[in-house]
């Protein structure tokens, strides 16, 4: 896999350094799908810090931890010489204002190696206690690296200048799930802030995600040209996501790369939420990574509901697709997306210079859940080839891409005051044998530079005579 502000003033006593974390907002410049302003972030005052001096560090440790182990306050700083596994059943508990330095290269690692194993990483510190992982001397560290069934929990936690892992993805935070389904909770984040990581602040891998609860993660200063994202998921997480600031980075996106919900062509199979959190989605680091939902083993519905001001962006060539497969049968994916007039939900390309046919655009397979609502969305840039092979009357119509594709007969028109612009090929094909739909009244078709919709053939397959220019209204 190649993802509002606030400042908190952190020291330890006595200790020779002090450190501050800043998140700022980052111009994430024009484009396509501009964010809707968010408004502007509370400047409450950073509250006092209360760590007492240190009294028995610096603490030397490495290799493995063993049973119930305490990292006191009192023994900061604790330098990390080695990677440091917590496994085994082992538990590491990291005080309030304790603060761990490590060595270059070095990990603190959770249930991790010889997986599958167990262990358990608690660094919970407070508002006016908090906790700190750097680098040694400045060094660039690797990582804190969680495997399930291993788990964390970081609260009042700053971790600085990681990201110094291989295969890692520049991470500082690592999670990995056991790649099965359900996703796992892996980590619980509240106050946690990421800065100066290498690559990404944050890889959450193998289908894991945070906990409940999680919330205000910060993610600044951070991303490389291979990995510039703030934060990096998979579809499973997206529901999870904490709140916080993911601004101030190279690249001001949240990564979500899909792996599927199991079975071929599966995507999201539970239902979740897309939150808005300040920063665009980018869909995708390859051709092959498109947003799926549905297309669970047992035909249940999957619901994936977008929050208005929602923006998607997508990799060129991938699609959305509300179910993959093609069939007769009621799809096992609904989206429910309703923005506003001031907060639309935009689908659009994730290329810097976009154009029409970037992206493929939103694929219906199956026969349309009623459940689904599309309002006040806007869809850009879409209409790339879509191989696909459908059902038609309009005359003269031999290619189907388009910015939203019907496979089966939809049971309304559920897309309503929603604006498609920059397409190539159609705005709607209504690829099936059944009765045309009208959803030309309520939205507006920009550039489209073929039918606005097509006409589907009738219930028994036959066409009208004549056949229609596109569809015939």
């Amino acid at each position: 896999m190649n993802f509002k502000s606030s400042a908190l003033a952190l020291a330890l006593g006595a200790l020779s350094s002090a450190f501050a974390v800043a998140a700022c907002e980052a111009d994430t410049g024009s484009g396509p799908g501009d964010l809707p302003d968010s408004g502007t972030p509370g400047t409450d005052a950073a509250p006092a810090i209360d760590c007492p001096a240190p009294t028995a560090g610096p603490t030397k440790h490495k290799d493995d931890v063993e049973g119930d182990t305490v990292w006191t306050a009192a023994g900061s700083p604790h330098i990390v010489e080695n990677d440091v596994n917590v496994r085994n059943g082992a538990k590491l508990t990291i005080e309030p204002c304790a603060e761990v330095r490590l060595a270059k290269g070095t990990h603190i690692n959770v249930a991790y190696p010889s997986t599958p194993n167990t262990g358990t990483l608690i660094a919970e510190g407070t508002a006016t206690k908090p906790i700190k992982f750097t680098g040694l001397d400045g060094a660039r560290w690797a990582s804190v690296h969680v495997n399930a069934p291993g788990t964390a929990r970081f609260a009042y936690a700053t971790f600085e200048g990681g990201g110094g892992g291989d295969f890692e993805q520049g991470g500082t935070l690592v999670v990995r799930g056991d790649n099965a389904m359900p996703a796992k909770a892996v980590v619980f984040v509240d106050h946690v802030t990421i800065e100066k990581s290498l690559g990404t602040g944050v890889w959450m891998a193998n289908r894991s995600m945070f906990m409940t609860g999680s919330k205000e993660l910060t993610i600044t200063t951070s991303g490389s040209d291979e990995n510039p994202y703030p934060i990096e998921i998979t579809e499973h997480a997206i529901d999870t996501l904490p709140t916080g600031s993911y601004t101030g980075n190279k690249k001001d996106e949240i990564l979500i790369a899909s792996v599927g919900g199991g079975p071929a062509g599966s995507g999201l199979v539970v239902d979740a939420t897309l939150h808005e959190l300040g920063v665009p989605y980018h869909i995708g680091d390859s051709k092959l990574d498109s947003f799926v939902i549905g297309g669970s083993e047992d035909g249940s519905v999957a619901t994936l509901t977008i929050e208005p001001g929602v923006v998607m962006r997508f990799e060129p060539e991938t699609a959305f697709k509300v179910q993959t497969l093609t069939t007769d049968k009621p799809s096992t994916a609904a989206v429910r997306a309703i923005g506003t007039a001031d907060k639309p939900i935009v689908f659009t390309s994730a290329s810097p210079t976009p154009k029409a046919g970037d992206w493929r655009g939103l694929w219906f397979g199956g026969i349309a859940q009623a459940t689904n609502a599309f309002e006040h969305v806007r869809v850009e840039y879409a209409g790339f080839d879509c191989s696909c092979s459908l059902n038609t009357c309009s005359l003269g119509v031999t290619e189907h891409e388009a910015a939203v594709i019907f496979t089966a007969p939809p049971p309304s028109v559920f897309i309503k005051n929603s604006v498609f612009k920059e397409i190539t090929g159609h705005g709607i094909v209504q690829g099936f044998d059944g009765a045309l739909l009208n959803f030309r009244p309520t939205n507006t078709f920009e550039n489209v530079s073929g039918c606005i919709q097509t006409h589907p053939r009738n219930v028994d397959s036959t066409c009208p005579t004549p056949r229609p220019m596109c569809d015939g209204l």
